[in-house]
C-alpha cells in the first residue's frame, strides 16, 4: 500500500486550518452552495460528484478522502471566495487571465486540450455523448464548432467547451474556456487541475454510455 505524500499532506493539513480560520457566512450566496454553519461544512458538487468539505477534512459521498487535486480544488475554491458575485463573465482562454503568466502551466493547459483533441478525433459523437452526461447544454451564443456546450464544473466556475472534428484541411481541435471572473474564484494552478479532470470526467463517462 502507497504511503501518503508528506509534502501532500503538509499542503492538506495547511489548508484546513486555514479554512477553520475562514468566515463561512458568505459561501452560500456568493458561491451558490449548500453550506451549514453550525457544523461547518459545505457541500460542494464538482462535475457529476458531491463532496463535503469542512475544516475537518473533505470527503465524497461515501465518506471517503478523494484525491490530493479534487482537495486543493475545492479547498482554494473556499478560501478563495470574494466578498461579492464577481459580475465579468466574458468566456476567455487560459492565457487570457492574467495570473497565467507561468510558463508551466500554460503549457498543461495546452496539453490538456490537446490530449482531448486526439482522443476525440473522428469520435464527434461519442464526445457528444459524453458532454451531454457531464450536464452539458447548448451556449446561449452560435459558435462556428461541431460541438459547442457549457459544462458545469462549479457553481459559478462553468466551462465552455468548443470542438471541431479533424476535416482534410485541419487535425481536430478542442478549446477549454472560462468565464473571466473565474479568477476571483481559483488560481491559475486549480483552474489548469478543472481541465485535467474535464477530460478525466468525459473519458468515465464513456462506459456508462456503452451499456446506456
Amino acid at each position: 500500500m502507497a504511503q501518503p505524500n508528506p509534502v501532500f499532506e503538509k499542503n492538506y493539513g495547511d489548508y484546513l486550518r486555514q479554512l477553520d480560520s475562514t468566515h463561512m457566512s458568505r459561501w452560500e450566496s456568493v458561491l451558490d452552495i449548500t453550506v451549514d454553519e453550525k457544523r461547518r461544512t459545505a457541500q460542494i458538487p464538482f462535475f457529476q460528484a458531491s463532496f463535503r468539505v469542512s475544516p475537518f477534512g473533505v470527503v465524497d459521498e461515501r465518506g471517503r478522502r478523494p484525491d490530493y487535486g479534487t482537495c486543493v480544488i475545492l479547498l482554494k475554491y473556499l478560501l478563495m471566495c470574494p466578498h461579492h458575485v464577481p459580475c465579468d463573465q466574458a468566456w476567455i482562454t487560459y492565457r487570457d487571465f492574467a495570473d497565467s503568466g507561468q510558463t508551466q502551466n500554460v503549457g498543461l493547459a495546452d496539453y490538456a486540450a490537446t490530449t482531448i483533441s486526439k482522443r476525440y478525433t473522428g469520435g464527434l459523437e461519442r464526445l457528444k455523448a459524453a458532454v451531454s452526461a457531464l450536464g452539458g447544454r447548448p451556449p446561449e451564443t452560435d459558435y462556428p464548432y461541431d460541438l459547442s456546450a457549457v459544462i458545469p464544473a462549479l457553481p459559478r466556475i462553468p466551462i465552455l467547451f468548443l470542438f471541431n472534428d479533424a476535416d482534410e484541411q485541419f487535425p481536430a481541435r478542442a478549446v477549454i474556456l472560462y468565464q473571466r471572473r473565474a479568477a476571483h474564484f481559483l488560481d491559475a494552478e486549480c483552474r489548469v487541475m478543472v481541465d485535467w479532470y474535464l477530460l478525466e470526467h468525459l473519458k468515465r463517462a464513456e462506459p456508462s454510455l456503452a451499456h446506456a
